[in-house]
C-alpha cells in the first residue's frame, strides 16, 4: 500500500513547483539583496532552467541534460567611459 497516491504526489509535485515559482519571481523583484550568511550582493543569474529546455539524458544513468549556456564577458563600465578607447566619429580621417 502505497503512502500517497500518483494523484496527491503529483498535486504535491504541483504545489512545490507553483511555490518555488512564486519565490523566485519575489526574489528577482528584489534584486540585487544582501545574502547574511556570506555578506555577498546576490544578482540573478541563469541557473535554472525550464522544463522544455530538458533534453534526453546523454551517459549511463543520467536522467536528463541540459544545453550548456553560451558565456559572453560582461561589459566594464569603466572602459565604457574612456575616450582612448572609444571609436572615432565620422569625421575621423586617419594619417596616410
Amino acid at each position: 500500500m502505497a503512502l500517497l497516491s500518483e494523484r496527491h504526489y503529483r498535486e504535491a509535485i504541483e504545489e512545490c513547483h507553483s511555490y518555488n515559482a512564486r519565490l523566485c519571481a519575489e526574489r528577482h523583484q528584489r534584486l540585487p539583496f544582501l545574502d547574511a550568511q556570506t555578506g555577498v550582493a546576490q544578482t540573478d543569474s541563469s541557473i535554472w532552467m525550464e522544463k522544455h529546455h530538458r533534453g534526453p539524458g546523454r551517459a549511463p544513468g543520467q536522467w536528463y541534460s541540459y544545453p550548456a549556456r553560451r558565456w559572453q564577458k560582461k561589459r566594464q563600465a569603466y572602459l565604457l567611459d574612456d575616450p582612448l578607447l572609444s571609436f572615432p566619429g565620422p569625421g575621423f580621417c586617419p594619417r596616410t
